[in-house]
């Protein structure tokens, strides 16, 4: 059960992710609002905030059932599912360097899976 709620911390943090880069471009997109009203009128930001808000409650959650230097390191992964949500989202261009991070992520959390 723990490692479903480790999986469902880490699509939280990566919608959420997500949500604070469109909330970037709404930003962006409205220079003639006070920085404060562009944080205030942003719901992009609500929603992000809200994502990270569950993502913590589920993480108190998951410490309580699994060891710290288990879970940490797992939800690296969620990084690789940004970057790809990048990608098909927001058009951002994924490097050799990107994609060979990517790599070495997968390759530690997969030495981590090792008992």
């Amino acid at each position: 059960m723990s490692y479903i709620l480790l999986c469902i911390n880490i699509l939280l943090m990566s919608v959420g992710q997500m949500f604070f880069r469109q909330s970037g471009v709404f930003f962006r997109n409205n220079p003639e609002l006070h920085i404060f009203y562009r944080y205030i009128q942003n719901p992009w930001f609500y929603g992000a905030i809200l994502f990270f808000a569950i993502s913590t409650l589920a993480w108190v959650k998951i410490l309580a059932q699994m060891k710290i230097s288990i879970a940490y390191p797992l939800l690296s992964i969620s990084y690789i599912l940004t970057a790809i949500g990048a990608y098909y989202l927001f058009e951002e261009r994924l490097s050799a360097i990107n994609i060979l991070g990517i790599f070495v992520i997968m390759i530690g959390v997969s030495l981590i899976s090792i008992k």
